[in-house]
């Protein structure tokens, strides 16, 4: 006769979780820290360079507007085109310009209509809802490429005043 084979009794090994809670954990870790409660999203771009500043304050939820190298941008629409024209202070060289036929004055008609769109649009919301929360405030972002010629800067913030938005806040990454 035969001897058979006592069979080995199966021993369930318990779930090990504790890798698993490693790896949960690491995790969670990273998506604290990459979470922002900033209202401004800034979008790394080729045409739009932000300057550096020691501001610590942070931005403020308001009309969006950003001046990049070859255009102009209102909350994310592409408002008006810039061109490169010659400079005539430095012959040889060129800079980027607002074109003249976009301009009466020094304000940028297309500019103008969509800022004053925005201004209507939020005293209406600031009616609507009658809180002193969603007041009209005049305030802007101004996110603006640090190689941009202070001439453009200056019709874009002077429109900006005339369709009512006179308070300037500048987007700048911080120093460090």
């Amino acid at each position: 006769m035969a001897m058979k084979k006592a069979r080995r009794q199966s021993t369930d090994a318990g779930l090990n979780i504790t890798s698993m809670m490693d790896m949960m954990t690491i995790i969670l870790v990273f998506l604290l820290k990459s979470y922002s409660t900033s209202d401004v999203s800034v979008a790394p771009s080729d045409q739009l360079q932000l300057p550096t500043s020691s501001a610590i304050k942070p931005p403020e939820l308001a009309v969006n507007l950003v001046v990049a190298r070859n255009r102009i941008v209102v909350d994310g629409v592409p408002v008006v085109d810039l061109t490169v024209v010659p400079d005539e202070e430095h012959p040889g060289e060129s800079m980027v310009a607002v074109p003249e036929d976009e301009k009466r004055g020094q304000v940028i008609t297309k500019l103008y209509d969509r800022l004053v769109e925005k201004a209507e649009a939020a005293k209406t919301l600031a009616e609507q809802s009658g809180s002193e929360e969603h007041a009209f405030k005049g305030r802007i972002l101004i996110q603006a490429d640090k190689e941009l010629p202070f001439a453009v800067l200056r019709e874009v913030m002077y429109t900006a005043g005339q369709a009512q938005f006179g308070e300037f806040k500048f987007v700048v990454y911080k120093a460090g």
